[in-house]
């Protein structure tokens, strides 16, 4: 059992490298788990914080942790953001060239790594494997755990063998960590890792912070395009069932002004990177993608996800839906549902040729068409997919709780259910049990005797459709659950009993088609300090060739748009801002933060001094801007001041621009000079979707950062931007 002090020195890596205050749960137990030398098994949703619970162990234990990782582009995120973080980390996957990749290795068998990101393909080889044995390895982590069970929905051939890992290192302690696994994946998953014995943590599957929505699909590209008018400039992705359709939506969103970009396997593979990096660097904002977009994406502030089409499956719906607002910031998701995708949906499972697969995939598809149709919250329905029962009855952020259907006492109608259900022996699906209560004498009914059943017949007065939605609900609110292991048969649990022995239970009246209007999020407060420090991230992310959330996330620059101490020790209390990032950007970040103090002294008119002042924008001047006004005034340019000063010009237009935004007057045309007009007139027709540094990329003058940020002060001050 993980001591006092090891607890203490969990919490301070926590802090020191990765900037976090506090676990959340149950990341603290993983951890200590996995540092007493004991096997783990973590469900935890996306955005959850799975991979701190193998990097702090990773960290603290002796010798180098392996991580088994589906995806390349997966591993080199992680790597860069650990590298951000002071950690010593590396990845070893074919996209390396034979001299880094004999560098890593180097590294690898000198002890000199922390953590190494491998495919498992790359892992399992008799080389690799071989060199295993001469190095100290402190933990084994599989992500992407259900990759490894054929119950999972992406399951993967070359993830099978990692079980050969326990059998060759039976005493290195291993994780396994999945965020979309039922009952049946999770035990298949721990029979073949080896890890029966293992200690299961299963968290919470409930997302709040994300918006589930359902319309159905009438005109999709013109519901699309009326979702995203709340979204401007946000990241989102867009998933269609085809190639074509990916192609095509992606062609008319940029038409229509949305920075968007196709994404699918049969674009060459360069093209394809490309387009992942573009969004990364959100170049681009909206991905319009095929399902072989988005696992490997470890970007936190994607904002929404749209299913144009129907997913195959709740765990792959969860999955793309879960890489929205992992940063836990407002996002959501939107599904158009129509029963022409659940034919196409139906049409490609026909040619799964192995048929255990196939009923798999057709039980899972009819799980997702009752998600879709569903007349509960939904919600609600998501988590008892995964058996987590939701705490009281409505979650307040679906379609279904803001635009509730009618409802019913339906205690009569469910009991008359249970009945059958029970009658039956709990042995058949949803289609046999409505086809009994409705009397039907068809073949299959006649043959198992069940024409004579007592319960045949008695819901004759109820439709198909109307009883097919009912058994629905009643598996939402856990009267029912689905056996997969017996082609999806609805089975009575201990809430039927109660409902037999006089509960009551409320069902939603069944309507055809989801009517449904979609309420949204209600957008506008003022992003002025947060858009600089959005700008500011972005050049350091450029300068240094990453992703700008590597460098800081949303969430860091909301909390630090929302500070009124401005200072270092501030500084450290933002989420993620560990000591690596604050000795590396805390000078420049705060730079910003103090041109942007709250303004005093009203728009117009003038100071103390009798400075003349624009519009109050942003901070008032501090003692060197102002001494920088002063010199101004008396005619001075900004080769003079910075001469008087003793600093560089640079610093001078820095002092420009924050005496711009306090409103005080510098003639920034004079000091712009000839090219001022020019740029001026392209600023006004540049993109509105375009982000600041696309827009200064694209202009015909080759400004520096300096004028370019003391235009945009001198627009906004006189009231153009």
């Amino acid at each position: 059992m993980a001591t006092k002090k090891v607890k203490e020195q969990t919490r301070e890596i926590l802090k020191d490298v990765f900037g976090y205050d506090t676990f959340r749960e149950p990341q603290e137990n993983v951890i200590c788990t996995l540092l007493d030398g004991k096997d783990a098994f973590v469900l935890m949703p996306t955005g959850g914080g799975k991979s701190l619970c193998y990097q702090i162990p990773a960290i603290m234990r002796e010798g180098t942790g392996i991580v088994v990782s589906p995806l390349i582009s997966l591993m080199k995120d992680q790597v860069d953001a650990l590298i951000r973080c002071g950690v010593r980390a590396a990845y070893y996957n074919s996209s390396l060239k034979a001299a880094a990749a004999k560098e890593v290795l180097d590294q690898f068998e000198a002890g000199e790594l922390d953590l190494l990101y491998v495919a498992p393909e790359r892992l399992l080889t008799k080389v690799f494997l071989k060199r295993l044995e001469r190095i100290k390895i402190g933990l084994f982590a599989i992500d992407e755990a259900h990759c490894v069970s054929q119950w999972g929905h992406d399951f993967r051939p070359e993830y099978v063998r990692l079980g050969e890992l326990r059998e060759i290192m039976p005493n290195i302690p291993m994780i396994a960590l999945t965020a979309t696994a039922d009952e049946h994946t999770r035990e298949d998953i721990a029979e073949r890792l080896g890890l029966k014995r293992a200690k299961r943590y299963v968290s919470s599957f409930d997302r709040p912070n994300i918006r589930y929505l359902v319309s159905e699909k009438r005109q999709p590209l013109t519901q699309v395009l009326t979702f995203l008018e709340d979204w401007k400039g946000s990241s989102g992705i867009i998933y269609c069932l085809s190639r074509k359709r990916v192609e095509d939506m992606a062609v008319n969103l940029q038409r229509h002004g949305v920075r968007a970009a196709a994404y699918h396997a049969g674009m060459p593979a360069r093209q394809r990177e490309k387009v992942q990096d573009d969004f990364l660097r959100d170049r681009v904002n909206v991905i319009v993608a095929t399902i072989a977009f988005g696992m490997g994406v470890d970007k936190p502030n994607v904002r929404f996800v749209i299913h144009h089409d129907l997913p195959k499956s709740i765990e792959s719906y969860y999955q793309e839906t879960g890489r929205a607002g992992r940063d836990g910031m407002e996002s959501e998701a939107l599904m158009l549902y129509g029963s022409g995708d659940v034919n196409l949906v139906r049409r490609l499972i026909e040619n799964v040729e192995n048929p255990d697969q196939r009923r798999v995939e057709v039980h899972k598809l009819n799980s997702m068409v009752a998600l879709s149709e569903a007349l509960t919250c939904r919600r609600r329905v998501l988590l008892g997919y995964f058996g987590e029962e939701m705490k009281g009855t409505a979650c307040g952020n679906c379609d279904i709780c803001l635009d509730p259907p009618e409802t019913y006492d339906g205690s009569n109608i469910a009991r008359m259910a249970v009945e059958c259900v029970k009658e039956l022996s709990g042995d058949y699906g949803v289609g046999y049990v409505v086809d009994v209560l409705r009397g039907s004498k068809n073949v299959r009914i006649c043959e198992k005797g069940h024409d004579k059943a007592k319960s045949h017949g008695t819901g004759v007065d109820i439709n198909g459709d109307e009883w097919t939605s009912i058994l629905r609900q009643l598996v939402h609110r856990g009267i029912f659950v689905q056996d997969i292991s017996r082609r999806a048969a609805l089975v009575a649990t201990k809430k039927a009993e109660l409902l037999l022995e006089g509960g009551s239970v409320t069902l939603a009246k069944y309507q055809p088609g989801i009517k449904r209007k979609l309420k949204r999020f209600t957008q506008g407060k003022d992003k002025k300090l947060y858009q600089k420090l959005v700008e500011m991230r972005e050049k350091l992310a450029e300068d240094e060739d990453v992703a700008p959330y590597a460098l800081l996330s949303d969430v860091a620059l909301t909390e630090m748009s929302q500070l009124t101490d401005v200072s270092e020790s501030a500084l450290q209390n933002i989420s993620g801002m560990g000591q690596h990032k604050l000795e590396a950007y805390g000078e420049i970040f705060l730079g910003t933060l103090k041109e942007h103090a709250d303004v005093r002294g009203q728009a117009g008119g003038k100071d103390a001094s009798g400075a003349p002042k624009l519009m109050a924008k942003g901070s008032p001047a501090n003692d060197a801007q102002m001494h920088t006004w002063g010199l101004y005034k008396k005619g001075a340019d900004a080769t003079e001041i910075a001469a008087q000063l003793g600093t560089v010009e640079k610093s001078v237009y820095n002092h420009y621009i924050a005496l711009v935004r306090a409103g005080y007057h510098i003639d920034v045309p004079a000091v712009i000079g000839e090219e001022f007009d020019e740029v001026m007139a392209e600023l006004d027709d540049a993109d509105p979707y375009a982000s600041l540094t696309e827009v200064k990329r694209d202009l015909s003058v080759d400004l520096t950062n300096e004028f370019f940020r003391l235009i945009l002060a001198w627009r906004e001050a006189i009231g153009v931007a």
